[in-house]
């Protein structure tokens, strides 16, 4: 991993190295959080980095918030007031920023979107690999296919409806 520096103290701000937009760490970072498609690392980011790692997971949280948030026929600034939470900083502009990968999603954030939608439960659910549900199928759909193949509430309930016993 090039780049990663640790920094056990947060009043020591001069680590030495900058800190990377999620996007700047995917190979499309102008269809970050919009598209249902797995990214690769960018150019010199190695796959196995877990910054890259965790834009990926960011941009299928994003994606997934940006599907949900359509399929109620609304937008960030309506659905914002309703979650429940007590953060000062969940502004707009700030979960503008997050959507778009120019700031990494933090701990607090994932479980305010999870609590909101069930499709950001599970896809943290598979990606920290809980045993006890089944996973998400994350595997990018057949060529010309947009979107995780289970990614919205109505699509997981379509899916659950066809599937045989």
């Amino acid at each position: 991993m090039t780049g990663l520096a640790f920094n056990p103290r947060r009043d020591d701000t001069d680590a030495g190295v900058p800190a990377a937009r999620p996007r700047d760490l995917v190979d499309r970072p102008d269809m970050f959080g919009r598209w249902g498609k797995p990214m690769r690392a960018a150019d010199g980011i190695d796959p196995t980095d877990a910054r890259f790692i965790a834009a990926n997971l960011q941009h299928w949280v994003a994606n997934a918030v940006r599907e949900e948030v359509l399929m109620q026929r609304s937008n960030l600034a309506t659905i914002l007031p309703t979650l429940q939470t007590t953060s000062p900083e969940l502004t707009l502009e700030r979960v503008s920023r997050l959507q778009h990968g120019d700031e990494p999603m933090r701990l607090d954030d994932l479980l305010i979107w999870a609590r909101r939608f069930d499709s950001v439960r599970d896809i943290l659910t598979s990606a920290f690999g809980d045993a006890s549900r089944p996973a998400v199928n994350t595997t990018p759909p057949a060529e010309g296919g947009m979107g995780p193949i289970v990614s919205t509430g109505l699509a997981r309930r379509r899916a659950e409806a066809t599937q045989p016993d």
